[in-house]
């Protein structure tokens, strides 16, 4: 499918049509600038490297005698291509064009001798001016993975049309490992974020003709963000709030949050953990007062009130697996045999048995410091700002405690966890006089245990089905907190299970005798 679309033939308006492409495209992806000489390519190259790069002032100047002039950025690098004084098409073997595809953002004008069939996901933009002379057009069409990117870009540009926002400036902003992507608006002084969230086929069926979206309780579409966001500023909560939605599309124009992430505060020492994480075990014990079956928003009047789905057996026992579906073959180099899997799952049971039994609270279930932003107010939940909720559960509150407490981007020292769970187990226990802290701390370590086991896998299939290698970095942490978590007295089998088969990754690599206090470790 070609669509054409029509821009004057001023700058601003090719550096604004870059803004919008530079907030869909991705490493990996071919952009092929076609035109007649002074059609704009070369002006159009130049703004996307920019808003790409997020630097106005970069130098970036037209490659027509090097041919090729690469530039890295914070996103992914970028190669740029004038193939105008290309002698022989043998010689973009030696300019590297074809082996860099995968990595780069491969930006060519004048790609008329390119071998258009080893492209995989190319979008080719053809430039041409009107014949009235002050405007030009702009036909998109696109192969691979770009094959609905102009269809999409059109599908944005009318949704915001129709809130108010389609003049606003669009800035790309960097999502997580979903195939979420977000767009920061600017309209004056004003700022609010659109959500790109296209529904997702599901995958194949893996178990009982299921796909593991289905399995493990993954939102389908968007419906659940705007029920939950509503349901979480009922409640004094700090979550995004949602102006205009249109669920078919997956596309939301939600409130702007601002740059203060937890995880990036921290890092960059603007920020202490400590407060941070205190703000948001507070906010916890907030969410933990509010009963998950009492949730009576919806995403649109007249329809049903949203549920949260359970955190059920199937499900948690589904993510555990994915540390010997995905983990385990990548570091053995063979698939684990189907006796000892069934001696994994022998081990699982009672365990998953425990913690689904019992009272059901809110699970946001990824609570931790890429989803929090640091945000201004007077009280804890006021300055947590919590932005990704669309996959929460109803179950063992243990979790969102897990997921904060042992955060997967960032290491918590174990003193730093002690405190922080003590703080939860106090909060909660002056508000619930039944709440059994020892109980509440086994079921922690379990799972703890089952959201790490979840982790080792997730990231390696990240990396190798996804092609995003840098979560590998965290898995020696991962590992880190799984240790803690084998230390309790109630996962001694799974404990023996695991420095049976993963010595070498666990701290020590022997079994360990249980602490009778396995959370309050020295960092």
């Amino acid at each position: 499918m070609t669509i054409v679309k029509n821009l004057s033939l001023d700058e601003p308006a090719l550096e604004a049509f870059a803004a919008k492409l530079a907030a869909i495209v991705k490493a990996g992806d071919a952009l092929l600038l076609s035109g007649d000489l002074g059609a704009g390519k070369t002006t159009l190259a130049r703004a996307l490297i920019r808003a790409i790069a997020q630097d106005n002032a970069l130098e970036v100047q037209s490659p027509t005698f090097p041919l090729l002039i690469p530039y890295e950025t914070a996103r992914f690098p970028i190669a740029h291509y004038d193939l105008y004084r290309l002698g022989d098409a043998s010689e973009l073997e030696e300019l590297g064009l074809y082996d860099g595809l995968a990595d780069n953002l491969t930006l060519v004008e004048w790609p008329e001798q390119l071998d258009a069939a080893s492209l995989t996901h190319s979008l080719r933009i053809t430039l041409q001016e009107t014949a009235c002379g002050t405007a030009r057009t702009i036909a998109l069409e696109g192969t691979g993975r770009l094959k609905e990117a102009p269809a999409r870009l059109a599908a944005i540009e009318t949704f915001l049309e129709g809130t108010g926002w389609g003049e606003a400036e669009w800035a790309f902003l960097q999502g997580d490992a979903s195939t979420r992507s977000y767009i920061r608006l600017t309209k004056g002084d004003e700022q609010r974020l659109l959500m790109n969230a296209p529904p997702q086929p599901d995958g194949p069926p893996i178990r009982d003709g299921k796909p593991y979206s289905q399995i493990a309780h993954l939102a389908e579409d968007m419906t659940s963000f705007v029920a939950i966001s509503r349901a979480l500023n009922a409640y004094g909560l700090k979550a995004p709030r949602v102006e205009k939605f249109d669920i078919e599309q997956g596309l939301l124009l939600i409130s702007d949050f601002g740059n203060a992430q937890f995880y990036e505060e921290i890092t960059s020492g603007r920020a202490q953990p400590a407060p941070l994480y205190e703000d948001a075990i507070d906010s916890l014990i907030a969410l933990y007062q509010k009963r998950p079956d009492a949730l009576k928003e919806a995403a649109l009047p007249g329809d049903p009130p949203y549920s949260l789905p359970a955190y059920d057996a199937e499900a948690l026992q589904i993510e555990a697996d994915l540390v010997i579906d995905w983990h385990w073959p990548h570091s053995r180099g063979s698939e684990i045999s189907q006796e000892e899997r069934a001696a994994w799952h022998r081990i699982w049971t009672p365990l998953i048995t425990e913690v689904t039994t019992g009272p059901r609270h809110w699970v946001l279930r990824d609570f931790h410091s890429p989803n929090l932003m640091q945000l201004e107010g007077v009280s804890a939940k006021e300055r947590v700002g919590i932005i990704d909720f669309q996959d929460a559960l109803q179950g063992n509150a243990a979790y969102d405690a897990v997921s904060l407490c042992q955060d997967a981007r960032l290491t918590v020292p174990a003193e730093l966890e002690a405190n922080l769970l003590a703080r939860y187990c106090s909060g909660v226990s002056a508000v619930d006089p039944a709440f059994d802290g020892a109980a509440f701390r086994r079921a922690y370590a379990i799972l703890g245990a089952q959201r790490a086991s979840k982790l080792l896998g997730i990231f390696v299939r990240l990396a190798v089905r996804d092609g995003k290698a840098h979560y590998l970095a965290h898995i020696p942490r991962i590992w880190e907190y799984l240790a803690r978590n084998l230390s309790h007295p109630a996962l001694a089998e799974l404990a023996g299970w695991y420095y049976t088969h993963f010595p070498e990754n666990l701290p020590g690599g022997t079994i360990s005798a249980p602490t009778t206090q396995p959370l309050k470790q020295e960092p």
